[in-house]
């Protein structure tokens, strides 16, 4: 069954639509948080606070001021959002056009439907109340926005503006007009004919005449709840929508208990108002202060960790919209079951703890932004009532935490169908050779670059990463050195293609970082390599080769860092050997050269990684520093059916006999292809045939002098 309710909701992500209501949504998360806090110091539960408060009239009206500039328009904010996202889409798929329009358009909708500057106009329905007629306004007049404004395809210039803004907003003329006399024609209808003032208040009177029940029991409770929270996951303001039931139904119980206490009764009612808020809501619309936890102590997500961070404070005082709407919960079939059942379980065990006269029932009203535990103990005046709300959280968490895992199987799945697409992309572009913009990739390219350059940044912060040895052989089968290959694990992508890391490194401003991480581990493990040489157990030359970025070569600090570390660790002349890259060509000037010269001479050759018969290849050849060429991977590899690439290879091996380098190709996987490479005047080999990449101790057992490879 949940198979197919993803299976659904799956489908539904594939629609431009869905996507939009989604990062509209999203978008508008700063106003939450602004909104969320002002709300949070407007009410707390602090009687020398709310002294100080009174007492400070400036401080109170700037707070409400930024709530009602934020939350107190919150769904005007969703509107705009919602229609700015799906033109954004749209342009994308389709081409670009004046997306800008949409808002305007969508904003002037939203306007005409809840009424506004009609008589009795309330502007708490700018809030969250009239949230998802803000979605439906925002969606439906961005998709008509763009599907005339697409059907003009010839496009007329009004005016001689250069930067063609004129242009632009003249061609959304038409398609504002006509979005804007559509939805006043229909809010126009429903005042004609419903007796409704607005389009929202037509909806609000129908969802409210939903409710059939008139008594506070444990059955209109559920109920209650039930809608409460049904309306919500769908991004629909349940409290306010229901608020006439709760006011009528559930408000009274709470002072009839008082009475009743007063008088030296019992309390008649168990089901109250504050009942709901405070012992089955938990942290707002579907107790999520349960999945907060769940997430805080258990979830393996680090953004949704970082969102629940985020969220703590204001869920603390019963705010949850920053989980409803970041994670998010609002749409999210991973989370819909517990969603609803978490807040009924927690009603029926109050309700029953109540009725067994473990708890007191509800004698005190308290605000909705009481923080748990100190809301339970108030409401019924024992501290019984606060042990009831944690063990309601307690087993709330319990309950969300199989769809937790559920949901983040699902979202880790989702990311890798991304990341695929980003690895796919990146090696696109570096087999044509084109420059790589990752993370200002426009869609969810850019996104999952954007957050995966984030990750390589806090591994590198961290030292999250391994270095694998691939041996290296000469003709005779000896193990003669290894290549340092960079390696890191991404807790959801699994290995990470090392190219992609550097970039990512690079972006993200840890690629010095990175790379003098990686000489510093590579340096180490070369001294333990000639310790063993040494002793007599690895071949005495035995060298260990690392990979340099054209930036670390020409960059005068980052020289004499590799330098000086070097030489800190005592190493033989030539145990270590550099590999300039080929992905990003070196400058050729004195300066550059001088710079390739220091680390020669300072006992570590230089090797020319990838080496083809491009004219930067040989630019690196007039330099006379280098003394190891590695033959470009697609040369090594194509010589067995190849005629041309052989030639290349053999032109190559002349040249290093005149030029004094040495000649190793990588990539070797059979022994058919390392005797015709020999044959050619390739003097070592590095690949599958002897060895793939390796933790160090495994490379060592596998050079290990006990014998030769032939």
């Amino acid at each position: 069954m949940l198979d197919k309710v993803d299976a659904l909701f799956a489908r539904l992500e594939d629609f431009m639509a869905f996507q939009a209501i989604r990062q509209g949504l999203i978008l508008t998360i700063p106003v939450l948080l602004v909104g969320s806090f002002c709300l949070i110091f407007l009410n707390l539960p602090l009687a020398p606070y709310q002294d100080a408060l009174a007492g400070a009239p400036r401080v109170e009206g700037l707070l409400d001021l930024v709530y009602d500039g934020t939350m107190g328009i919150f769904s005007l904010y969703v509107s705009v959002a919602v229609a700015l996202r799906y033109a954004n889409a749209c342009a994308e798929r389709f081409g670009g056009f004046f997306v800008q329009g949409a808002p305007f358009a969508a904003l002037a909708a939203y306007l005409m439907s809840v009424g506004f500057g009609t008589e009795g106009f309330d502007p708490i329905v700018l809030s969250t109340r009239s949230l998802f007629i803000a979605i439906v306004c925002g969606l439906a007049s961005s998709v008509l926005y763009c599907r005339l404004v697409r059907l003009r395809r010839t496009r007329r210039l009004y005016g001689d503006s250069l930067d063609n803004v004129f242009n632009q907003a003249v061609s959304g003329l038409l398609p504002i007009a006509a979005v804007i006399a559509l939805f006043g024609a229909a809010n126009a209808a429903v005042a004609a004919f419903s007796g409704s003032s607005c389009i929202e208040q037509l909806f609000f009177d129908s969802v409210s005449a939903l409710f059939p029940l008139a008594t506070a029991t444990l059955g209109s409770g559920l109920l209650y709840l039930f809608l409460n929270n049904v309306m919500w996951f769908f991004g629909i303001h349940g409290g306010n929508m229901l608020d006439g039931v709760a006011q009528s139904v559930f408000v009274p119980g709470t002072a009839a208990n008082a009475a009743a206490l007063a008088a030296g009764g019992e309390p008649v009612q168990i089901v109250t108002k504050t009942f709901l808020d405070v012992f089955a809501s938990i942290g707002g619309a579907g107790a999520l202060l349960s999945l907060l936890a769940a997430i805080l102590l258990f979830g393996r997500r680090r953004s949704a960790r970082r969102l629940s961070a985020f969220a703590a404070v204001p869920m603390c005082f019963n705010i949850s919209e920053i989980m409803l709407f970041g994670l998010p919960v609002v749409w999210n079939p991973a989370l819909f079951v517990p969603f609803i059942v978490v807040p009924l379980v927690n009603m029926v065990v109050s309700y029953a703890a109540m009725a067994a006269g473990l708890v007191p029932p509800v004698v005190v009203d308290v605000s909705w932004t009481t923080p748990p535990i100190v809301g339970g103990w108030v409401a019924t005046g024992s501290p019984a009532g606060a042990v009831l709300q944690l063990a309601c959280i307690a087993l709330g968490t319990v309950l969300y935490l199989p769809f937790l895992r559920r949901y983040e199987r699902l979202a880790d799945a989702h990311a890798r169908v991304q990341y695929d697409a980003l690895l796919s992309s990146f090696q696109d572009d570096e087999r044509a050779g084109r420059s790589v913009e990752l993370v200002t990739a426009a869609g969810s390219l850019g996104a999952v670059a954007r957050s995966l350059a984030e990750d390589v940044r806090a591994a590198v912060d961290a030292g999250a990463f391994e270095l694998r040895y691939q041996p290296q052989f000469d003709a005779d089968g000896r193990a003669v050195g290894a290549e340092a290959l960079l390696r890191m694990e991404h807790p959801v992508y699994g290995w990470l293609y090392p190219p992609l890391v550097i970039e990512l490194a690079r972006v993200a401003g840890a690629g010095g970082e990175l790379e003098r991480a990686v000489f510093e581990r590579a340096l180490a493990d070369a001294q333990a390599a000639e310790a063993l040489a040494h002793a007599g157990e690895l071949d005495a030359g035995f060298s260990v080769s690392v990979n340099a970025t054209a930036t670390m070569l020409q960059d005068e600090e980052a020289v004499g860092f590799v330098i000086d570390a070097f030489r800190a660790r005592g190493l033989d002349s030539g145990r270590v050997v550099v590999e300039a890259t080929e992905r990003e060509a070196l400058l050729w000037d004195a300066g550059a050269h001088d710079l390739l010269r220091r680390v020669a001479d300072a006992g570590m050759p230089l090797a020319i990684d990838d080496f083809s018969m491009g004219r930067t290849s040989f630019q690196y050849l007039e330099t006379s520093v280098f003394s190891v060429v590695k033959l470009d991977g697609t040369i090594a590899k194509g010589v067995m059916e190849n005629e041309r690439y052989a030639e290349i290879v053999s032109s190559i091996a002349d040249l290093s006999e005149h030029l004094g380098f040495t000649v190793l190709a990588e990539y070797v996987e059979t022994a058919e292809q390392r005797d015709v490479l020999k044959t050619l005047g390739c003097s070592y080999f590095q690949g599958y045939l002897y060895a793939p990449a390796l933790p160090f101790d495994e490379m060592v057992e596998r050079a290990r002098l006990v014998g030769t490879l032939r």
